[in-house]
């Protein structure tokens, strides 16, 4: 099929970049601790970008039997539309890159999650439920100049236990090469802890907090709107980093980079949508603010070399990571005078993107501390603050990271704990 595309597309078009993808993905749903859903859906359909001389579409295919509709529709859109200025082409370097396929068709997923109950009920919870999909996916990447495939599996887990009114939550994905790793019982036993940590309910006020981020926390605060990296937002002045690079925007310890080739995740992405080879790429270093993600297109017009985060016209990450510190965190908790320790956030909304100012709704284990030791739990609040204060104000950075990702919050990406001072709390309700 893509062949028959390619061929037709020549007829109507200067340059193009075809996604044809499949994907395989078992989906496994658990509640009042046993298994009550199973889907198993495959899914094929092609992407298709398409530029004349400055005029730039993208459609998506799914009818292979009507080629030529689409190509019909390729032509007349492109015939109708005005100029794109800021599309520079797409990337005419050729690469070579090609994947052996991997699976995991021997991961027995309804073992994984009766570990993943029995383990969290051994630790006295009452109730859990969550999801386990295991996915598979192939990818042909084929533009004027490049024609590449790479496969991608995985692991991805949602664990959320229950003690009376009080939950704790696991997300984690995990990759090609980590799926032997996988623990159901520490999983199953940190859902637990954090379920079991405080059972005596405290109101708070509003006002300014230390607070230590578990890795799902501050997974959602940074991979949430983190196209504020992608120059697309940038040249559309919808960012807190405009105008920053090479500028001190966060503490000297924080270092935040793009991970591609880390077959641990799920993140994992060889080849960018034009056919770029991917690479790690430094976004932050030692606190200061070292590029933007950017596709050949935008780097053109930015005067720099695109990063490999096609995206041909908005430029993304494929899989964000924070880099661990030196810090136990039993003892981040223990310096703590008077804070929040929040284990996970959802709801997260952008007030302003010219300033990264945001909300978001604590969940899932949210714990006040009180001179090193946690007094109980806390509810109803909010964090609203900004991105840019927030990595300013980070102090301390956990020597344990994971793999977290959940629903449409955290993307997937690799983060630590991390302490941050002098954020503010609202009243949520």
């Amino acid at each position: 099929m893509i062949e028959e595309l390619t061929k037709k597309l020549k007829n109507v078009c200067d340059e193009f970049a075809i996604a044809e993808n499949y994907e395989n993905i078992k989906e496994l749903r658990f509640s009042n601790n046993s298994m009550d859903l199973f889907n198993n859906w495959e899914e094929s359909y092609t992407d298709v970008f398409a530029s004349r001389n400055k005029k730039t579409m993208d459609i998506l295919i799914k009818d292979y039997n009507n080629i030529d509709y689409y190509i019909e529709k390729i032509d007349k859109t492109l015939n109708m539309i005005p100029d794109n200025p800021s599309y520079y082409g797409i990337n005419p370097e050729h690469y070579n890159y090609s994947s052996g396929e991997e699976d995991i068709d021997d991961m027995d997923i309804y073992d994984l999650s009766q570990q993943l109950i029995d383990a969290s009920l051994k630790n006295k919870t009452d109730q859990n439920a969550g999801l386990i999909y295991k996915n598979y996916a192939k990818t042909r990447i084929k533009t004027n100049y490049n024609d590449e495939t790479y496969y991608n599996s995985g692991i991805e887990i949602v664990l959320r236990s229950f003690k009376g009114d009080y939950s704790g939550q696991e997300g984690l994905h995990y990759g090609i090469d980590a799926v032997k790793n996988i623990d159901p019982y520490k999983i199953g036993e940190n859902a637990a802890e954090t379920a079991l940590k405080g059972n005596n309910k405290i109101d708070i006020n509003e006002g300014k907090y230390d607070i230590l981020m578990s890795p799902y926390l501050i997974g959602t605060i940074l991979t949430y709107n983190i196209g504020f990296l992608s120059y697309f937002d940038i040249d559309s002045g919808l960012s807190p980093f405009i105008g920053k690079l090479n500028e001190n925007i966060a503490s000297k310890n924080v270092n935040l980079y793009d991970d591609p080739l880390n077959k641990n995740g799920m993140g994992f992405t060889p080849v960018d949508e034009e056919g770029t080879m991917t690479e790690k790429l430094d976004l932050i270093n030692n606190g200061t603010l070292k590029n933007y993600m950017h596709s050949y297109s935008t780097a053109r017009k930015a005067g720099v070399k695109t990063t490999g985060n096609a995206g041909i016209i908005s430029p993304s990450p494929w899989q964000i990571h924070m880099e661990k510190g030196n810090k136990d965190i039993n003892d981040m908790i223990s310096s703590m005078d008077n804070g929040l320790y929040i284990n996970n956030s959802w709801y997260t909304r952008f007030q302003d993107e010219r300033t990264g100012t945001f909300s978001t709704v604590p969940r899932d284990g949210v714990f006040l501390v009180k001179n090193g030791e946690i007094k109980g739990n806390v509810s109803g609040i909010r964090i609203s603050d900004s991105i840019l204060n927030i990595l300013k104000n980070i102090t301390e950075i956990s020597n344990e990271e994971k793999y977290v990702k959940w629903w449409d919050e955290i993307h997937s990406s690799i983060m630590p704990s991390v302490k941050a001072e002098n954020i503010n709390i609202t009243r949520g309700f």
